[in-house]
C-alpha cells in the first residue's frame, strides 16, 4: 500500500506557475545594460537604476505573482544638482508573452540629454516566465 502512494505522487502532474517579469535593454555611452524588474505591491520602495552615470531608469511594475496591473517607466537625466525627469510612460494591464520581441512593450525608444547631447536607447518587454 505504501508503494502505491509513492507511485500516485510521482504520477501527479507538476504545477507550474507563470510569473511576469519586465526585461529592459539599454544602450548608453556605447555600453549595453540589461535589467529585470519584478512585480511589487508597494511602488514607493522601487529604486531607480543608474545607466552610464548619465541617466536614471525606474520601472514600477505593480501587480501580483501572476498578473501585472500597471507599469510606470521613468527616465531621468542626471545633472549636478539632481535627476531631471525626461519621460514617463504608463501601461495599464499589459499582457505578458512567453517569447516576446525585446522591444514588445515599449518599442525602441531613443532619448537625448538636453545638456550633454548623450543618447539613451532602450526597449522593454513583459515576459511570462515559469517557475
Amino acid at each position: 500500500m505504501c508503494l502505491w502512494r509513492v507511485v500516485m505522487v510521482l504520477c501527479l502532474p507538476c504545477v507550474v506557475h507563470a510569473m511576469p517579469v519586465l526585461k529592459c535593454q539599454f544602450e548608453v555611452n556605447a555600453e549595453t545594460y540589461t535589467h529585470v524588474f519584478h512585480p511589487v505591491s508597494e511602488p514607493y520602495t522601487v529604486k531607480s537604476v543608474d545607466l552610464g552615470e548619465r541617466f536614471r531608469f525606474k520601472a514600477v511594475v505593480l501587480g501580483a505573482d501572476k498578473e501585472v496591473d500597471l507599469i510606470n517607466l521613468y527616465v531621468s537625466h542626471v545633472t549636478q544638482r539632481q535627476p531631471v525627469l525626461m519621460q514617463h510612460l504608463k501601461f495599464v494591464k499589459p499582457p505578458s508573452q512567453k517569447q516576446p520581441d525585446p522591444n514588445a512593450l515599449t518599442g525602441r525608444v531613443a532619448l537625448y540629454s538636453p545638456y550633454q547631447g548623450k543618447e539613451l536607447v532602450y526597449g522593454c518587454a513583459l515576459h511570462e516566465v515559469t517557475r
